[in-house]
């Protein structure tokens, strides 16, 4: 015989609620349950798809920085541009004094070489002025000459031939004389330029202080200026004014705003075991982050081989050194500035299916014959 229990119409009514409560619970759990897994199976099957369609390599933005050297000696006399600037061609960049000149200035035994040239063109400028007065003297004598020959010949004192050879000696004379006059003003102009017009106090030699404090405006012709010839941003200045710096040193790095003339390149690592994926003049895309990434093709693969850096090695990779592949960005694309600085890290992209992956008909393999030299083999 069953045993009879009694329940309420409330108690009833508790228990269907109760089991509903946990039948929404349980389907809830299911619902996060399935999207979770859903979203692991996506991103799964997503990151297969995209190791089976594309191959990426690491790589990084070069572009050449223009080193700015001192061309010679010299004392810094002046900078005039800061880190950061943007300068325009013909800007002035610095100034300064050629060592040289100054230790000749400073040296009571030697004689620098402009007031030597200086006085060599005031001798010259000298001989020059006396010949040309002694052709003068000779010019008035030939034509007084040629007046009295022709009062002969008029009255039959003499014939033609006389007069002929004074005339032609006359024509020889002006001639010379116009040539000397033109050389004359030739030395007119160089001595102009060698002209130092230095007062009495800067001619005392051993004067010190000159090559300490060339500023002081004791020999103001000697400073030299170097002036941008293109257009740039500064970044970095390595010199300090009132030093010494040695021909070669570098003062001021600058970069060039026309990057394509700065030789704009990415450098790709190609890990040996991928060498098969990737060919030249093959399209690719360079990713520098989530919003920025365009298009380039391979320039040439194998240019050399280079250690890979430790950030980039695989743990359990012992291969750690890569083939060096450069592409070039193709033209048309608007990218940011920052983004061609030379170093800035990027992926490099390419399709492992597509077999037209190519920019031409020109990205065939480069294959070498050993005896023979190059052997070019189109891909099957």
């Amino acid at each position: 015989m069953k045993n009879f229990t009694y329940r309420s119409i409330d108690e009833k009514e508790n228990i269907e609620a109760v089991l509903r409560q946990r039948k929404r619970k349980l389907n809830r759990q299911q619902i996060v349950s399935g999207l979770l897994l859903a979203t692991i199976g996506m991103l799964v099957l997503s990151y297969c798809g995209r190791k089976v369609y594309y191959t990426e390599y690491d790589g990084y933005m070069h572009v050449d920085v223009n080193r700015i050297r001192a061309p010679y000696d010299i004392y810094l006399d002046s900078i005039y541009v800061a880190p950061g600037d943007m300068i325009h061609k013909g800007d002035t960049l610095y100034s300064y004094y050629v060592l040289d000149w100054l230790v000749m200035d400073a040296n009571p035994n030697d004689e620098p070489q402009i007031r030597s040239r200086r006085r060599s063109l005031t001798l010259r400028h000298t001989g020059v002025a006396q010949q040309i007065g002694v052709l003068n003297v000779r010019i008035a004598e030939l034509k007084k000459q040629i007046g009295t020959e022709t009062h002969n010949i008029r009255f039959g004192l003499s014939g033609n031939a006389h007069k002929l050879d004074l005339e032609r000696e006359l024509a020889e004379s002006e001639a010379q004389a116009k040539a000397l006059r033109y050389e004359l003003g030739v030395l007119n102009d160089m001595m102009r330029e060698t002209d130092f017009a230095v007062s009495a106090d800067t001619q005392a030699k051993g004067r010190l202080q000159v090559y300490e404090n060339p500023a002081s405006g004791s020999s103001p012709d000697r400073i030299r200026f170097h002036i941008a010839d293109k257009d740039a941003f500064v970044l970095n200045v390595h010199a300090s004014i009132g030093m010494v710096f040695f021909g070669k040193e570098e003062l001021i790095s600058l970069q060039h705003l026309n990057l394509q003339a700065d030789n704009l390149q990415v450098i790709a690592y190609i890990p040996i075991d991928k060498t098969s994926r990737i060919r030249n003049d093959m399209k690719a895309e360079v990713v520098i982050n989530d919003e920025v990434s365009f298009d380039a093709h391979v320039l040439i693969k194998g240019v050399r081989a280079e250690r890979i850096p430790e950030h980039l090695r695989n743990f359990f990779d012992r291969q750690n050194t890569a083939l060096i592949a450069i592409l070039e960005i193709d033209d048309g694309q608007i990218i940011p500035f920052w983004s061609a600085t030379s170093g800035v890290p990027v992926k490099i992209r390419v399709k492992n299916l597509d077999v037209r992956n190519r920019r031409s008909g020109q990205g065939e393999e480069r294959m070498y014959e050993v005896g023979s030299g190059m052997k070019h083999i189109k891909p099957q």
